[in-house]
């Protein structure tokens, strides 16, 4: 009988030392979301973070109440009067599409205003500054400024799926992906801030397949491919400044993240095989940049963890792996206290101090 004891003691040691075994010691049991179910992107205002899931918006805000000397974010949540798909924030307001029909929202939630356009069935709405952007299924893009929507006038091109906007100094950039069922073409549409309304298409902007695209400073703007590489864009072309290794696919998911000594870029990640340290193949990488001038000082797209510049303590790497490593993000924002959330398929997650002093990644409570 202490011969069988022994011999099943060694091998729970040993298996122990199995980088699977260790990955599985180093899981945190899965918290019940909040939020939970499929969510849509993050919009902010002032110090307010809005996400909605189904029929319900849902508000974070930063300056909470006080507790033990220090603030806590306070959560709320606004019926809504339809299945929303996708947030944006212009001039203070809220906007919200829901079953076809964008709302926009008062101060209080209650829904302002709405409106559709006609013949139309929207495909999603975007915020860059000032302007709301509308995306439709038959490949036309609106914008908002006010008052009434207006199509865009293209020069030199052709719209197919618009997956984000952004705007430095002196142009709006929109970022098109390919929906190979109706068209082959995607890229970058410029409109500048002096003559709105029409739009060309940037240089060297075309079949990259673009997953979305990012204000790194208010001159500096990236856009991300699916095959994972990070292209610099101006007015006169796009360039390729970073890539993922062979294996790694990018998602949508681009968020800027920053603390007193680091600015990086987190990209959504989604692998072709399972890592070889892992075992997992979602979860997002990062990479640091000069947050005045949104020029990149990372020589590569890295896990989170492995340095101090990261979006998660040094050395937290395997906790990383264990939890939102196995999950696939679609959406990140950094709330204004500096707590991360991330838009899962099951609800929304943050990193957050959850027991004396420990940050970890779970679902958001």
């Amino acid at each position: 009988m202490k011969k069988l004891l022994l011999i099943i003691l060694s091998i729970f040691i040993f298996s122990c030392n199995d980088p699977v075994f260790y990955s599985i010691s180093m899981e945190e049991l899965p918290l019940d979301p909040r939020i939970a179910g499929p969510s849509t992107n993050f919009a902010g205002i002032n110090n307010k973070m809005y996400v909605a899931a189904r029929r319900t918006i849902y508000c974070y805000d930063s300056e909470g109440y006080e507790n033990e000397n220090y603030k806590i974010g306070q959560w709320s949540k606004y019926p809504v009067s339809g299945r929303i798909t996708h947030l944006a924030a212009i001039n203070n307001k809220l906007y919200a599409l829901a079953e076809n029909r964008i709302i926009r929202f008062s101060d209080t939630i209650t829904e302002e205003a709405s409106f559709t356009i006609a013949n139309q069935t929207i495909h999603g709405i975007f915020a860059a500054e000032d302007i709301l952007f509308i995306s439709t299924s038959n490949m036309e893009i609106y914008y908002l400024p006010e008052g009434e929507a207006a199509p865009l006038q293209i020069i030199g091109g052709e719209f197919s799926i618009l997956c984000g906007v952004a705007s430095d100094n002196l142009n709006y950039y929109l970022c098109n992906t390919t929906d190979k069922s109706k068209t082959e073409n995607d890229g970058i549409f410029l409109m500048p801030k002096g003559n709105m309304g029409n739009v060309t298409l940037v240089p060297e902007s075309t079949n990259k397949e673009f997953t979305g695209i990012i204000n790194l400073s208010s001159g500096s703007i990236a856009a991300m491919s699916r095959g994972g590489r990070l292209f610099s864009v101006t007015s006169a072309e796009v360039k390729e400044e970073r890539r993922f290794s062979d294996s790694r696919k990018a998602t949508s998911a681009l968020c800027v993240w920053s603390n007193d000594e680091y600015s990086l870029l987190l990209v959504g990640r989604q692998d072709l095989t399972n890592s070889t340290t892992t075992g997992y193949t979602h979860g997002y990488v990062e990479i640091e940049f000069d947050a005045g001038t949104g020029a990149l000082i990372g020589e590569s797209f890295r896990e989170p963890g492995r340095t101090a510049a990261s979006s998660i303590s040094q050395d937290t790497n395997e906790h990383y792996a264990s939890s939102i490593g196995k999950r696939g993000v679609n959406y990140f924002y950094q709330a204004k206290d500096g707590i991360l959330f991330a838009s899962l398929n099951h609800g929304v997650w943050s990193y957050r101090d959850r027991s004396a002093g420990k940050f970890t990644w779970n679902a958001e409570e």
